[in-house]
């Protein structure tokens, strides 16, 4: 190994080991927190039994239920002022009851699902921008109630924690920790509060420029999220029983489980918010008095909002489509049509919780009693460990229903009908065989929805996925060792087969959900490692072809490289190509073909990188397009600039234009002569054009590029016509052409020539084939891409553009930015921008370098010339 690749591998290997580790660390923590939850629950919970729990629920009394739903109406009535005071903060006029429907809809989702594929941003993004938001306005949206929602939790939680830290950690070296931690957060809050008062030009981040808030809007913002926060605990005090427990107290208890919650990556904060609540309201309630009261409010202050919200968005639908709303079912088709595939995926994981949770749970009481006199016992025993089973079937193929498999449709349909069965058959379950057909039936009508052929094992299995079926399985077999801790465990009893044998039961789909799982995850280990992707065919240059000749671009000929993959849409009309540089996956270009087929090819490339873990780019589009990618949340970043020649208005007459003409006789008095050698007649020529390159080549001391620029390849020269410039019958320099359909447009491609060659030859070429293209009906001629030109340098511009703008004025030395667009600029061109999109976020550094390391071949060929 070269001193150079030891040098690159040393630079990757950390940066390898960072991703991975950054990529593990979330979900990791969240399954340990969520493991270490149960295991506080169950120490907290040692004297008390599964039933007592269940007879404590429907013990609360009916007025502490309803003040505990005016206080959730009164919060999430609050908390839609976030929304109302971020509109004032980037200077929108909308209707306050749009903006409060689109803000509960978002926030009561997001409480319940916390994950990004439904947060709320996704549900706001669904609303605003159907009322004329764009997506920078919304982005500043989210960052605003972001902060707003912080706020208050750090002013209420640090507040307590530097006063009263809880009982629990009173005395000795913990107290002045949680002080400590209580004063830092106060300070934190203290800064935000005199932002306004350090600075008033907009802050740069990212690419966005986002405006510093007035005084006033942050003194409403502390307002807002400090009532918030009250109300929120608040909500949870009437649910529990009487007791000397102050509200004060119950408020730092509450932030303090909220914040573990949130840090946690658990979805809710679900298990992580109870246990942190047992153990620190132990000194006033015991945990048998908190449990209930934490189940009342998760239904309450979680549930009960986001049925609300399913029914917001029922009701949306139908306004949206009242021609197909008449009756139930087309409304329940207008939702699927809208939800799907991500929600049902939501949903179907649910359903999987639910069997499992279910079968971990002693049937309610007096139906087993029914069926045990109805059914004979081994159809309730094989019905129960069957339901069991289908729920972690469910588990498994909810990510393939959330990307649209096929496979995963009938499996999913399948196991829901099969789960229905077996809860009605185990225990009359009738609530969640309710549940289950409900599902069912949204499954079957939303059949049209999913349509992607990938193979559901091929596809990847993200970490916080793995982790959150793992929690799942988890919870429910510490549920059935909690509901049965009143059976004493022998060994008699996994082959003890009764009616009133429920523990047995239990046991027995345990192992079978567990065996489930583990044979599914050992087939994923022996599975072979993830494809390389398949480069493009005979039969695939041969359709792209077709398509190339029904649009007007010449870019896409760089299909011909054979150094992309391809993906075409179902009836092969447009195409997408693209390459990967580690876990990068970029496009190049927009897609090609028909403008209607764009959104459909971006949507499919976006999810065969998602079932791979890429993270995809698309590198050169247009401004023409990027909205197109903006609707998909991708953020974008300037290039630099492609130089066109109007043929049109090109002339080489008047003072102005003496250069040309002087470029021309001079090339003629050296005996120059040019000619554009038809396609047919190229093969004749390749030696001396490879000659001609090999020379240019060794003279540069420059190696091959690829993926976005042409490189010499004998069968890819031999496609194209080349114009040449010929002295005493030698080729001295040559250009491969590029004659795009329709006449529309012309371009070069590879552009070479010898050491012998007359002076300013490359100039007198392009002189040539502009005329050349004149002549024969040409619109415009692509001198192609001047990198990092046009980026503003002003103090408003964005990091990337000022780093962009700062390397090429500086950076000479390596790359001639400035010379080259002098160079273009001689034919007075027309400059079009070019730019990258990306998914957004801090990765832009590590994406522009992926896209480099592509185009050169790898990462230690990048600063080779």
């Amino acid at each position: 190994m070269d001193q150079d690749t030891t040098a690159v591998a040393a630079a990757e290997k950390p940066s390898a080991h960072f991703e991975a580790l950054r990529r593990f660390a979330g979900p990791v923590t969240g399954i340990l927190l969520f493991a270490a939850a149960l295991g506080v629950l169950r120490a907290e919970l040692r004297s008390v039994s599964y039933r007592e729990v269940a007879a404590d629920l429907v013990s609360v009394p009916l007025p502490g239920l309803l003040l505990a739903l005016a206080l959730t109406a009164l919060n999430y009535a609050v908390v839609t002022g976030y929304d109302q005071l971020a509109f004032i903060y980037i200077g929108r006029a909308m209707s306050r009851a749009r903006i409060g429907m689109a803000a509960f809809v978002a926030y009561a989702i997001a409480n319940n699902v916390g994950f990004a594929m439904l947060s709320g941003a996704s549900v706001r993004y669904r609303f605003y921008t159907r009322w004329g938001l764009t997506p920078a306005e919304l982005s500043r949206i989210v960052l605003f109630y972001s902060t707003t929602f912080w706020l208050g939790l750090l002013v209420l939680g640090g507040a307590s924690l530097a006063a009263t830290p809880p009982l629990s950690f009173e005395g000795g070296p913990r107290e002045g920790l949680m002080r400590g931690l209580g004063a830092a957060l106060l300070l934190l809050s203290a800064a935000y509060a005199l932002l306004p008062r350090w600075r008033q030009a907009p802050v740069q981040f990212g690419g966005f420029s986002i405006p510093v808030p007035s005084g006033r809007l942050v003194s409403i913002q502390f307002a807002l999220s400090l009532l918030d926060w009250t109300l929120a605990a608040a909500v949870l005090f009437p649910l529990l029983p009487e007791s000397d427990l102050p509200l004060s107290t119950l408020l730092s208890a509450f932030l303090a489980a909220q914040i573990l919650g949130l840090v946690s990556n658990v979805p809710g904060g679900l298990g992580v918010f109870e246990s942190v609540m047992v153990v620190l309201l132990r000194p006033h309630l015991t945990a048998s008095q908190v449990l209930p009261a934490l189940v009342l409010y998760r239904v309450i202050y979680y549930l009960v909002p986001l049925v609300l919200a399913l029914g917001v968005l029922v009701v949306d639908e139908i306004r949206q489509r009242q021609d197909q709303a008449t009756r139930v079912r087309a409304i329940f088709g207008a939702l699927a049509a809208e939800v799907t595939p991500r929600v049902l995926g939501i949903f179907t994981f649910l359903a999987g919780a639910v069997l499992l949770f279910s079968g971990a749970t002693p049937a309610a009481e007096g139906r087993l009693d029914w069926l045990a006199d109805t059914l004979p016992l081994p159809v309730i025993e094989a019905s129960h460990f069957l339901g069991s089973i289908m729920g972690v079937v469910l588990l498994l193929v909810s990510q393939g229903i959330a990307r649209r498999l096929d496979a995963t449709w009938y499996l999913a349909v399948a196991s829901v009908g099969t789960g229905l069965l077996a809860s009605l058959l185990k225990g009359f379950d009738f609530e969640e065989a309710s549940f289950l057909a409900a599902l069912l039936f949204i499954l079957v009508k939303a059949r049209a929805h999913f349509d992607r052929k990938a193979a559901f094992f091929a596809t990847r299995f993200s970490i916080g996925w793995i982790a959150s079926v793992v929690a799942v399985l988890g919870a429910s077999i510490w549920l059935g060792f909690f509901a049965f801790k009143h059976v004493e465990y022998t060994h008699s009893l996994w082959w003890q087969f009764e009616f009133d044998h429920e523990a047995s039961r239990f046991l027995r789909a345990t192992v079978g959900a567990s065996m489930a799982l583990l044979l599914f995850g050992i087939g994923r280990l022996l599975r072979p490692g993830p494809p390389e992707i398949t480069l493009a065919t005979d039969q695939d240059l041969e359709d792209a072809e077709r398509v190339i000749a029904t649009q007007t671009a010449t870019s896409p000929y760089l299909v011909h490289l054979r150094d992309k993959a391809l993906l075409f849409n179902d009836n092969r009309s447009a195409f997408i190509m693209y390459g990967v540089q580690g876990r990068t996956w970029v496009a190049l270009g927009d897609p090609v073909g028909p403008p209607d087929a764009a959104p459909g090819l971006i949507r499919e490339f976006l999810e065969r990188c998602d079932d791979f873990d890429g993270e995809p780019v698309f590198y050169e589009v247009s401004k023409e397009r990027l909205h197109l990618y903006a609707d998909f949340g991708f953020a974008f970043a300037k290039l630099g600039e492609e130089a066109r020649v109007d043929l049109s208005s090109f002339s080489l007459q008047g003072s102005a234009n003496k250069e040309y003409r002087t470029a021309l006789r001079r090339l003629e008095k050296e005996g120059g002569t040019f000619r554009v050698v038809p396609r047919e007649e190229v093969p004749a020529i390749l030696d001396a054009l490879e000659d001609v390159s090999n020379q240019w080549m060794k003279s540069k001391a420059a190696a091959e590029k690829g993926f976005s620029l042409g490189f010499f390849d004998r069968p890819y020269v031999s496609r194209f016509p080349a114009g040449v410039i010929e002295v005493a019958g030698r080729i001295e320099a040559f250009a491969t052409v590029w004659p795009g359909a329709r006449n529309f447009e012309l371009s070069v491609d590879l552009m070479r020539f010898r050491n012998s060659a007359p002076r300013n030859v490359m100039e007198a070429l392009f002189l040539h084939l502009i005329l050349w293209g004149q002549s024969n009906g040409y619109k415009w001629f692509s001198l192609g891409m001047a990198p990092l030109s046009g980026l503003d340098n002003s103090p408003v511009a964005s990091l990337w553009t000022k780093a962009g703008a700062f390397v090429y004025r500086k950076g000479e030395g390596f790359y001639n930015f400035q010379g080259l667009r002098a160079y273009k600029a001689k034919f007075q061109p027309v400059w079009e921008p070019r730019y990258l999109t990306y998914p957004g976020g801090l990765a832009l550094p590590r994406i522009v370098a992926d896209v480099a390391a592509l185009i050169a071949g790898g990462y230690r060929r990048i600063f080779r010339k």
